[in-house]
């Protein structure tokens, strides 16, 4: 009866129950638990374990990307409609009406959605994968579907730097070349003028000169920071997970690492940190 119960057990109610189990960082469950409730309980949820196949895991993703053509043509429709609306003067009983009339229109047209990428699908995979390898070490299935469905692959970005010409044209049309864009180091001391009176400039000269991430910067600790002897150890970072924000340790071994600080970050350091020092004393 035990081995029956086990064998009747939907992928849905597996995901529950793996994803209940899994002792990992919070981060880590949230994205786990977006990739089982958006797309793999709705697609998939209702199946049998023990009878997912290849076949179903590339009809979800197929399903998938038939999705992300029908979301690109409701956000056409959308922002068509709101760009009509934006020529049809105010003022005018007949102009107030016709707005009146788009605005409910445009209200019961779906919300901009942004569209499932290749890196989604190569999470939402890897998040099935891991689910069922850890059925088949508890011995309730033998094979596991995720680790043989074929999917777009995730190409990365190329990366391009801001020159004159691409500033020019970027202005002009508002498409950017990459989506990874390098700024000039021009660029960058402009920036940092731009920002010099900024409460938060030390953290963005941080980043501009020693390459710290913009989680390692926020949440860089002064225990960490040696302003006498110079040398930095990066060991936590800020992480973000919905709304709430949390201290972590650095994801590999490698992200543990010690930089060293040049003579105008040490002094650009202790400023920062004198100015929080007198603030603590303003606000206590």
């Amino acid at each position: 009866m035990a081995q029956n119960l086990v064998g009747r057990i939907t992928v849905g109610e597996w995901l529950d129950q793996w994803l209940a189990a899994k002792r990992i960082r919070k981060s880590g469950i949230s994205r786990y638990e977006t990739d089982i409730r958006i797309h793999l309980k709705p697609r998939i949820g209702h199946l049998r374990l023990d009878r997912l196949r290849v076949s179903h895991l590339s009809d979800m993703f197929t399903a998938i990307a038939d999705g992300n053509a029908e979301v690109l043509e409701q956000n056409a429709q959308r922002k068509a409609a709101v760009a009509e609306l934006a020529t049809v003067p105010w003022k005018g009983a007949e102009h107030r009406a016709r707005r009146k009339a788009m605005k409910e229109a445009i209200d019961a047209m779906p919300a901009i959605r942004r569209v499932t990428g290749p890196t989604t699908g190569l999470h939402v995979k890897a998040t099935l994968r891991a689910a069922l390898n850890d059925a088949i070490s508890q011995q309730i299935i033998t094979f596991n579907p995720a680790a043989h469905v074929e999917i777009d692959p995730v190409r990365k970005p190329k990366a391009l730097v801001w020159t004159d010409e691409r500033v020019e044209k970027w202005r002009g049309s508002g498409e950017k070349p990459s989506p990874v864009m390098v700024w000039t180091p021009q660029q960058t001391g402009a920036f940092l003028d731009s920002v010099a009176e900024d409460r938060l400039y030390a953290m963005w000269h941080l980043i501009a000169f020693r390459g710290l991430r913009r989680g390692e910067a926020c949440g860089q600790p002064w225990s960490e920071t040696n302003l006498d002897a110079h040398p930095l150890t990066v060991s936590a970072q800020l992480v973000q997970d919905g709304w709430q924000v949390e201290t972590s340790e650095p994801k590999t071994d490698s992200g543990f690492r010690v930089i060293a600080l040049d003579d105008d970050t040490v002094e650009v350091l202790k400023g920062h940190r004198e100015r929080q020092e007198a603030d603590r004393e303003e606000w206590a």
